[in-house]
């Protein structure tokens, strides 16, 4: 199956080229850049081409990316070419305005499907992801690019263009104007924001970083939300009008006002104890990385970055609110706290395992005839997390061996286990009674 990425070497098509790479197709992506193109192609193992017009021709199906703006312009320029029974989607923040050019356009045997991925560039996976999913005419692909996104755990929601774009007015186009609005208020107030997280509540915290990782992304792609949904300007229109009636409720000092439309906007909300569980989970997640790292230090952590994905093993030497410093074989390294997930102790042994130097010593200890040889092992591995395993590799009984006991043979294997550390293997087969041979 041959998949074209149109505007695939911006920084939101690579992914959907990455995954489709991933599912074994053969895709081509596109863009304007040829070095950038080429750039990414290689990257991801995949074709480029500057013609949108032949990599739609070719392909079975045609997945468009580029900014809101220019969607529409694209849609005129690869429909008429998708070929019959093959698919024709998107991937832009708004759906009535593109799906109806696909329609309009589109070679009327070939299929469209919109898409809106409710999600940034900086995702490595759709596991627990949200892509809305409309529809327009389709018989086979409907199915194929649901199988796709449930196959990677992705959240998935059917529905129409037009409901899309009147529930995305308020999901995206309300929280990102109310958001940019309050950077904005303060800048223009001259807040020093670094100095004023030293006094924030958890709230505060929580409201800075949403702020940032709104007006953080591209300013092309916000503007072009606000601007395209047809569905914004009532949602910024009755936000304004609810800005000023509850400034002039406190103005007034109109406490029963005020008290008023925040009961009404509780009940409103509703389910109040759910968000307040899942608020109060966020704000421990700031602090509890914090917590378990600090305990830690001088102990061995397995961290991984949660945007590119690498995993740091070191000893924790010092940790911050901001940042945790790892003593690593490679030297001193130093990670954004907000930008590390702490590994259990789980995925740190079998990290040891595939990348530590082993070492093996062999023990042969005189016991008692009634000694039970599975505890005994059992009782090695739990001395040191270094140890890999212990195992029997022969039992002996005979002249050199006492009448009423036997020799085993125990094989241990370590990670980085010095003679000083078998040592304490030694005195521990020594102190449950044993003599060496």
């Amino acid at each position: 199956m041959k998949v074209a990425v149109i505007g695939g070497s911006g920084s939101f098509g690579r992914i959907f080229a990455g995954f489709f790479k991933e599912e074994g197709c053969d895709v081509v992506i596109t863009g304007r850049n040829a070095i950038k193109g080429e750039r990414v192609a290689n990257e991801l193992g995949v074709a480029f081409t500057t013609d949108n017009v032949k990599a739609a021709k070719e392909s079975d199906i045609v997945l468009i990316s580029v900014y809101i703006e220019n969607t529409i312009d694209v849609i005129k320029e690869v429909a008429p070419h998708v070929r019959d029974g093959a698919l024709l989607s998107d991937v832009t923040s708004v759906k009535v305005e593109p799906c109806e050019a696909m329609l309009k356009y589109a070679n009327p045997r070939a299929e469209i499907i919109g898409m809106h991925p409710m999600f940034g560039p900086r995702i490595t996976s759709l596991e627990g992801q949200t892509v809305v999913v409309t529809p327009v005419r389709t018989e086979k692909w409907e199915k194929f690019l649901l199988d796709f996104l449930n196959r990677r755990k992705a959240r998935v929601y059917v529905t129409t263009p037009k409901e899309h774009d009147r529930i995305m007015g308020v999901v995206q186009g309300l929280t990102h104007f109310a958001y940019i609005s309050l950077a904005y208020t303060l800048k223009d107030l001259g807040v020093d924001v670094k100095h004023s997280r030293k006094f924030a509540s958890p709230v505060y915290e929580l409201m800075l970083d949403f702020i940032a990782r709104i007006v953080g992304q591209s300013p092309r792609l916000y503007a072009s939300i606000q601007m395209h949904n047809p569905y914004t300007a009532e949602v910024r229109r009755v936000f304004l009008e609810k800005v000023k009636e509850l400034k002039d409720v406190i103005e007034r000092r109109d406490s029963h006002a005020f008290s008023r439309i925040m009961a009404e906007s509780a009940r409103h909300i509703g389910d109040i104890d759910t968000s307040m569980g899942r608020s109060d989970k966020a704000i421990l997640a700031l602090t509890g990385e914090l917590k378990k790292l600090s305990k830690a230090v001088g102990k061995e952590v397995a961290l991984r970055h949660i945007y590119s994905g690498a995993v740091h093993v070191g000893v924790v030497k010092n940790v911050t609110p901001e940042e945790v410093v790892l003593r690593t074989n490679r030297g001193r390294v130093i990670l954004k706290l907000s930008n590390v997930e702490l590994l259990g102790k789980e995925f740190l042994r079998e990290w040891r395992l595939k990348n530590m130097p082993k070492t093996t010593r062999d023990f042969s200890v005189v016991y008692p005839e009634s000694l039970q040889e599975e505890p005994l092992c059992k009782l090695i591995e739990a001395l040191d997390p270094r140890i890999i395993s212990c195992r029997v590799i022969d039992t002996y009984r005979g002249e050199q061996v006492p009448e009423g006991k036997k020799s085993i043979t125990l094989r241990v294997e370590a990670i980085e286990f010095s003679g000083e550390d078998y040592k304490k293997v030694e005195n521990m087969l020594l102190g449950l009674g044993g003599t060496l041979r």
